[in-house]
């Protein structure tokens, strides 16, 4: 009997860990969903980095081209970027995430990844398997920052990525605008907001260009976040995505900027 009660016990211990590690971004969405900004903010980022993320962004695609060095040689290089924007969930129930500008640094390091410039998002549009129309909800006042709106928007991308005959996992593009890095990371005079860029449509153009009007508490529905391995290879050589960016020869191969930038990430206030 005392064997029977304390493999119960055993099983109900395990059982409850392992649904917790793979509970899906439906159950997550119900958390988080009344909480307010920092306690939400604080609550994606343990979920995020306690490993509560789809098993299709536990990988990294390889993404491969070619581009010029600020004399002018011509690269071969490659970066390893997620397949799709951050989400909490499974395969099968996951919740993309928008988030703010410090979150989205802290999950990055954790991952020893950084966040894109534009030029790389416009390198992950081109490159993506599947790109997908921009959907879009109309502005009524604070209606598109809020939770629920968060998450429909995130189960109309899945229903997109499904009508269009493939799974969630697929690398897609099209979806959101990218929180990126740039030179307005540097602007004396917005020193706490966040910079967005892309949600391309369907001819490449992007929507949104490069802006940081909005202050780093500010995230709506269309904001996402996809992580760049500060893994990249250069000719065969690896090098670190933040170093090059301000390298006065290889910045020109991440960034379309006129120089090297000043900073490559966002202040976490840790």
């Amino acid at each position: 009997m005392r064997f029977i009660l304390t493999l119960l016990l055993t099983v109900s211990a395990f059982g409850s860990i392992f649904s917790q590690s793979s509970r899906g971004g439906s159950v997550y969405y119900e958390e988080m969903r009344t909480l307010e900004l920092a306690q939400r903010e604080a609550s994606i980022v343990k979920e995020i980095t306690t490993g509560n993320i789809p098993e299709f962004l536990k990988n990294w695609v390889e993404v491969k081209f070619s581009e010029r060095d600020a004399a002018g040689k011509r690269h071969r290089v490659t970066l390893f970027v997620k397949a799709d924007y951050l989400a909490a969930g499974t395969d099968a129930d996951y919740f993309t995430l928008p988030m703010i500008p410090q979150s989205a640094q802290k999950i990055a390091n954790h991952f020893n990844a950084s966040l894109p410039t534009p030029k790389i998002v416009d390198i992950i549009y081109k490159k993506s398997a599947l790109k997908l129309e921009p959907f879009n909800f109309i502005p009524r006042g604070n209606r598109n920052e809020t939770p629920d709106i968060l998450n429909d928007h995130s189960r109309i991308v899945t229903a997109q990525i499904k009508a269009s005959g493939n799974k969630p996992g697929v690398f897609v593009s099209g979806t959101k605008k990218d929180i990126v890095i740039c030179s307005k990371l540097s602007d004396p005079k917005r020193t706490h907001h966040v910079t967005i860029y892309g949600w391309h449509r369907l001819n490449g153009v992007a929507i949104q260009p490069a802006t940081n009007i909005h202050i780093d508490i500010y995230v709506d529905y269309s904001h996402g976040v996809r992580l760049i391995s500060n893994r990249v290879l250069i000719d065969g050589k690896e090098y670190d995505y933040r170093k090059i960016l301000q390298d006065s020869l290889l910045y020109t191969l991440l960034s379309s900027e006129p120089k090297p930038l000043e900073r490559v990430a966002y202040s976490t206030g840790e």
